[in-house]
């Protein structure tokens, strides 16, 4: 099954977001929806225009940020246009595929003055950053969700009832929000200012008229392979695990108008491995959890072991192992630099594979388990991976390793120095001895894996209010952004969706102040 036209070709060359000119950006996405046929190309000047609709706000995007905005900018008494790119019944983005983590005394100047930031956070930001993200957890609270079990703890029922809770809120306001309705391309009139989007209904533009201003809160860009590349990993393919429709629009959009775009580097949230083969086949990443036989290795390209297969990735901001790079200047010359463990298998025996799932079965905030109808369950019993060729099978290593397409005499020789390690209770890798199964008899298997990612958070800078700049810092009149678009004060942690909800206030505030540009 592929979700939304995609086929195994499309998620792993992507559609082309055409016309697409920031940073090369053509933009090859890694698991879009069906390609477009609409000209993303750079925005038109001029104030003659034929519009659908009209609107104080134009916002795009509905996930956390995106209705949080919209349902305060209506209670303000504007009035609203939400555009959202995805179908009704799988709208909200990253918010759908998110844990629901809301404690409020997390959140603080310290911390994102300091660690969140390096320091390089505007303070008056901040300070509304933590005044507001409490708030953020109040309205949740008030309008339908519960915690799970303890307060300043996780909401019950986790992303989905988040995205429940603040659709349900928006649409009391009346909101006017179009699915299925993807914005293509940022209108500005001869003055600089942000007059309007061009999106596509039905597969033709049609124009929204946004009186005073756009919010961009279209979300993270992990489903764009070249933006992947070029602003975080490149050469290494990586896997979403939340909504396929993630490719990074709202930020080319703005980036073809001169917007900044900062704080990515370190910007890429990692989770478990994952299947390439069931990824591929599927559409959106299918993670790899333990079976309850804990007899299994990681091996790369060389037969070799490269980590302990226990380590947490997830939000890790260290250099993980599975994307180190060997590459000196002679290296270079010879064509011989490479990532280490480009390439990465799970090899383990028949006891593993008869104690459980080695999938996703148990796996809750990823799109695959959320949205059944777009992703997929792995089997208890991993029999149906194994007959779709998802997962290896041989009768010998050796066997297994000529089906991997690695030396059979290394992977032997890894298997048995990872079972002496079993023996003595200590791994060379550090894993926990309670964790060190020895390999034993066949037949084995072999699941290819690849890196998945949960979402990005840097991208589009704005200021205090909320105002996207430009690479000057100078506002980009009438355009906000707001949410994993571009989080503006976090190196190293995302202030995940009390922060995201709180920037799209903090943009709701300053818009209030603006005269319509078509009444000036």
């Amino acid at each position: 099954m592929a979700i939304h036209g995609l086929s195994r070709r499309n998620f792993l060359q992507g559609a082309v977001l055409a016309g697409a000119s920031f940073a090369g950006a053509g933009a090859l996405t890694a698991c879009s929806q069906a390609e477009s046929t609409v000209d993303e190309g750079l925005a038109t000047t001029g104030d003659d225009h034929v519009w659908e609709a009209e609107a104080d706000l134009v916002i795009l995007g509905s996930g956390c940020a995106g209705m949080y905005g919209a349902y305060h900018a209506a209670d303000a008494g504007l009035s609203v246009i939400l555009l959202e790119k995805q179908p009704e019944e799988t709208a909200g983005g990253d918010t759908r595929c998110m844990g629901g983590y809301m404690n409020r005394k997390n959140m603080t100047m310290d911390l994102l003055m300091n660690s969140y930031s390096f320091g390089d956070c505007d303070e008056e930001w901040a300070e509304k950053i933590v005044e507001g993200s409490l708030d953020t957890v109040d309205f949740l609270l008030e309008h339908g969700c519960e915690w799970e079990t303890v307060e300043d703890g996780f909401l019950k029922g986790n992303g989905p009832a988040v995205y429940e809770c603040l659709r349900d809120a928006m649409l009391t306001k009346n909101v006017d929000v179009r699915y299925e309705t993807p914005a293509t391309e940022l209108i500005q009139n001869n003055a600089g200012e942000v007059i309007g989007v061009v999106a596509s209904s039905n597969g033709q533009p049609v124009n929204f008229k946004a009186k005073r201003a756009v919010l961009i809160a279209t979300g993270a860009y992990t489903c764009n392979k070249q933006l992947m590349w070029d602003l975080n990993l490149p050469g290494i393919e990586t896997y979403s695990i939340s909504s396929p429709y993630l490719t990074g629009d709202g930020l080319l959009m703005a980036a073809n108008l001169g917007a900044r775009i900062g704080k990515v580097s370190k910007g890429v949230e990692f989770d478990a491995f994952v299947s390439k083969a069931a990824s591929e086949a599927i559409g959106t990443g299918i993670e790899m959890l333990k079976p309850p036989v804990p007899s299994l290795i990681y091996v790369n390209g060389d037969a070799k072991r490269f980590q302990d297969e226990y380590l947490n990735m997830q939000h890790s901001k260290t250099t993980l192992p599975c994307t180190y790079f060997t590459g000196s200047m002679a290296e270079y010359r010879q064509s011989a630099a490479h990532y280490d463990n480009a390439i990465m298998w799970e090899v383990f025996d028949q006891a593993a594979f008869d104690s459980g799932s080695v999938g996703n079965t148990t796996s809750n905030m990823t799109w695959a388990n959320v949205i059944p109808s777009d992703g997929y369950i792995w089997s208890e019993d991993n029999k149906a991976e194994l007959e779709n060729g998802w997962i290896l099978q041989a009768d010998t290593l050796e066997e297994l390793a000529g089906k991997m397409g690695v030396d059979p005499a290394a992977l032997v020789e890894t298997v048995a120095s990872y079972n002496a390690g079993c023996e003595a209770g200590e791994d060379a890798f550090g894993r926990n001895p309670e964790m060190l199964v020895a390999l034993g008899e066949g037949p084995y298997y072999a699941v290819q894996l690849g890196i998945s990612v949960l979402y990005t958070i840097g991208g589009l800078m704005t200021d205090a209010n909320g105002r996207t700049v430009d690479w000057t810092n100078n506002p980009i009149p009438r355009l906000y952004s707001a949410g994993n678009v571009g989080t503006v004060g976090s190196y190293l942690a995302a202030i995940a969706a009390r922060g995201n909800m709180t920037q799209a206030l903090m943009a709701v505030e300053d818009i209030q102040t603006l005269d319509a540009w078509d009444e000036a």
